[in-house]
C-alpha cells in the first residue's frame, strides 16, 4: 500500500511538472519545468528499479538525471544564452495559455480514459505511470503543434520523448542496458543538432519564429 501511494504521488508530480511547462512564456520557466520533470522521471525510474529488484534500471535513472536534468539544459542555455529576451518569449502562440491548460487538462483525461480500457490493474506500476505517460506524449505533442518557437517546440520534443521513455520503462520494467545508451546518445546528439539548427536559424531571421520558415516555402 505505500508503495502504491508513493507511485501515485510521483505520478502527480510528474503531471504537474508537464503543465508548468504549459503554462509560461518564457524559455528559462520552459527549461526550469523540464528539469525539474526529469528529476522526478529519475527519482520514478529509480523507485521502478527499487520495486522491480532490476539493477540496470538504476543506470537508466542515473543517466536521466545527467543527461536531462542537467546536460541538456546547459547545452541549450549555452546555445540560446545570447538570444533577447523576446526571441527566448512565446509572446503569442497559436492557442492561448489558458486554452492549453484546459486543453492539457483534456488530454491528460482522454490517457486515463483509454488506459483503463486495458486489463493492467494487476500490476501497479503499469496501472499508474502508463496513463502518464501516454499524458505526456500527448502534451508534448500538443506543444509542437501549437507554439511558434522553435525554442518551446523543441521543449515539447523533449515531454514528449520523456513520456515515450517512461513508457517503455513503466511497461517493460527497463530496456536492455544497450538499447537504453543508445537512447540516451541520440537524444543527446539530437538536441544538439536542434540547437546548432535554433542559432542559424536566430541568425538568418534575427527570429526562431517558424512562422519565418513557413515565409521560404511561400517564396
Amino acid at each position: 500500500m505505500a508503495d502504491n501511494n508513493v507511485l501515485q504521488i510521483s505520478a502527480a508530480v510528474l503531471l504537474i511538472a508537464t503543465f508548468a511547462v504549459v503554462s509560461r512564456r518564457g524559455f528559462m520557466d520552459w527549461l526550469n519545468a523540464y528539469r525539474y520533470q526529469s528529476i522526478v522521471l529519475a527519482a520514478i525510474t529509480a523507485l521502478i528499479a527499487s520495486i522491480t529488484g532490476i539493477w540496470e534500471i538504476y543506470i537508466a535513472a542515473g543517466l536521466t538525471l545527467l543527461i536531462k536534468a542537467i546536460i541538456i539544459p546547459k547545452i541549450l542555455l549555452r546555445i540560446t544564452g545570447k538570444l533577447t529576451l523576446e526571441v527566448r518569449t512565446e509572446i503569442s502562440p497559436y492557442i492561448s495559455i489558458r486554452a492549453s491548460v484546459l486543453i492539457s487538462a483534456m488530454l491528460v483525461a482522454l490517457s486515463y480514459f483509454l488506459t483503463q480500457q486495458i486489463s493492467i490493474k494487476t500490476d501497479s506500476i503499469v496501472s499508474t505511470f502508463l496513463p502518464v505517460s501516454v499524458s505526456l506524449f500527448l502534451i508534448g505533442l500538443f506543444v509542437m503543434v501549437v507554439r511558434k518557437k522553435a525554442l518551446s517546440q523543441v521543449v515539447g520534443l523533449l515531454i514528449l520523448e520523456n513520456g515515450l521513455f517512461l513508457f517503455a520503462t513503466a511497461l517493460t520494467h527497463g530496456l536492455s542496458l544497450v538499447i537504453e545508451i543508445g537512447i540516451f546518445v541520440d537524444i543527446l546528439v539530437g538536441i544538439i543538432i536542434s540547437a546548432i539548427l535554433m542559432s542559424r536559424i536566430n541568425y538568418t531571421f534575427d527570429s526562431l519564429s517558424v512562422e519565418n520558415l513557413e515565409s521560404l516555402r511561400d517564396d
